[in-house]
């Protein structure tokens, strides 16, 4: 390849299987014996396949990226490892084993060495933790190559991956305690974390050097957390049967059949792609890199589990065409011990997780059931969406790309945040700003936005501290307009505000 090309776009001509294949093959070698001679709970046959794949993401990045890549997914499928070994008190004492009172201490640890704390490979736990000291190198060296601004998402991401891990393993504690599954939206949330996608394409950002790659960020993470939560569904579907023997818990166990988990998978990856397409077809190499990387995990886990990748298979993935489709599994659980049927406020909360559709009735009924909301709740940048795709403030939404709302505080409210054709998000103010007042709609009072040019008026419902159910109160029009707004995290930058 022409080492002259920047590395912030991929070529535009189809990179080659050959070059795919050099940087995978100049990594294998290093990598098993950096995982050897590191300690690490990984079978070295996974070797190829780790090199494969992340040569695979982005060809067009020098072969280092590729091994330093290659490192991260081992000590992810390791932490995996760790963290789902037997406690102390059935197992023998081995570093690849941690006890009840262990593995908080080391996970401690890691999150140290996440925060730059304790990078000889665990400060107070003991640097002889294989798993804190690869955990340092590899941050030391995304460190040395990495872009700081996008290294804060990428160690934000890991921080998530041990906080998810651990849920899992506490949710495994309690199943066969005989206790109750999780919420599907809470199992979801950190299912996404500990899949390793986020981790993976986060350091393939930071590892960049594309102009303005910050300001795509809401849009390019937007697009990460669909394809996430995607290959979780795609990995719970492969792997059901030897999860359900090790007592884990997944999303066919909390109660989806195989068909609505296969389905909402493959939405999750329309809407990344969807999402993405402006920002591909621009070349920007940052969703690139996101488009293969959901590819190539959606491809393995149509083909077999990673975790058994010596038993390759040409079955049907479940749920998907072809396949037993109606078929339910069975919950590990005792029947006794089921969780309870979703609320309708869990319902509201999936439907916006997965972005599907929900009927006026549904949502009035639980909009007047919510507790209102005060200004300084709402104070920050949300993104929004809606319920429904066919009315005519739907159709003008998407027309204008809508992205979400600003409120600075009650006199400065920018209502109209858009994407501009590269994916950039910007206040549209041609139809003005707005304001936040204290109304009085449907018998609750509660701050309210005020446009300041249009006979609208924007009423908001507390469903969790981050995501508000609302309605559009439009003057002489007869149905109510019902949309969702996430709260965005005040680490990530933030959209301008020139006013294109």
């Amino acid at each position: 390849m022409d080492s002259s090309r920047p590395h912030s776009h991929p070529p535009r001509e189809i990179v080659s299987i050959a070059d795919t294949c050099s940087a995978a093959l100049q990594s294998m070698p290093r990598l098993e014996i950096w995982l050897k001679e590191r300690g690490l709970p990984v079978d070295t046959a996974l070797v190829p396949l780790m090199c494969l794949q992340t040569a695979f993401f982005t060809p067009w990045l020098p072969p280092e990226t590729c091994y330093q890549m290659s490192r991260l997914t081992v000590w992810l499928m390791a932490v995996d490892n760790v963290l789902d070994a037997p406690d102390a008190a059935d197992a023998p004492d081995t570093a690849d084993s941690a006890g009840p009172d262990e593995t908080p201490t080391r996970v401690r640890a890691w999150h140290r060495v996440l925060a730059g704390h304790g990078s000889d490979g665990g400060s107070g736990s003991g640097s002889d933790d294989p798993m804190a000291r690869a955990l340092a190198e590899i941050a030391r060296g995304l460190h040395r190559d990495g872009r700081p601004e996008l290294l804060a998402v990428w160690r934000k991401s890991m921080h998530q991956t041990l906080i998810g891990m651990q849920c899992e393993r506490e949710t495994a504690r309690t199943a066969a305690a005989g206790g109750g599954v999780p919420r599907l939206a809470d199992y979801l949330r950190h299912g996404a974390w500990t899949i390793g996608v986020e981790q993976q394409v986060t350091a393939l950002w930071a590892l960049m050097d594309e102009p303005g790659l910050p300001r795509r960020l809401p849009v390019l993470l937007g697009a990460l957390r669909e394809a996430a939560t995607a290959i979780r569904l795609l990995n719970d579907l492969r792997g059901h049967q030897r999860e359900q023997a090790e007592g884990k818990t997944d999303a066919l166990a909390i109660g989806l059949t195989e068909q609505e988990a296969y389905q909402r998978a493959e939405a999750g990856l329309e809407n990344c792609r969807r999402a993405l397409a402006p920002l591909t077809a621009a070349g920007y190499g940052s969703a690139v890199a996101l488009e293969r990387v959901a590819l190539w995990h959606a491809r393995m886990y149509h083909r077999f589990d990673p975790v058994r990748p010596g038993r390759a298979t040409t079955s049907y993935l479940p749920g998907g065409p072809g396949s037993a489709a109606q078929a339910r599994h069975t919950p590990f659980v005792p029947q006794a011990r089921e969780a309870p049927d979703m609320s309708i406020e869990q319902e509201v909360l999936d439907v916006i997780a997965s972005g599907g559709q929900c009927d006026n009735a549904k949502l009035a009924e639980l909009f007047d059931r919510l507790e209102p909301v005060d200004t300084d709740l709402l104070l920050g940048t949300w993104q929004g969406g809606g319920f429904e795709h066919t009315s005519e403030n739907a159709a003008l939404l998407t027309k204008m790309r809508w992205y979400g709302k600003r409120f600075v505080d009650a006199d400065h409210v920018e209502p109209l945040l858009c994407r501009d054709e590269d994916g950039a998000v910007f206040s549209y103010e041609e139809m003005g700003l707005a304001t936040l007042r204290e109304v009085i709609y449907r018998g609750k009072q509660s701050t309210a936005m005020v446009y300041d040019q249009l006979p609208v008026i924007d009423h908001f419902r507390r469903l969790t501290d981050d995501v508000l159910l609302c309605v559009m109160d439009k003057k002489e029009t007869p149905t109510d307009f019902y949309f969702h707004l996430t709260r965005v995290p005040a680490s990530l930058p933030q959209p301008s505000g020139d006013g294109r």
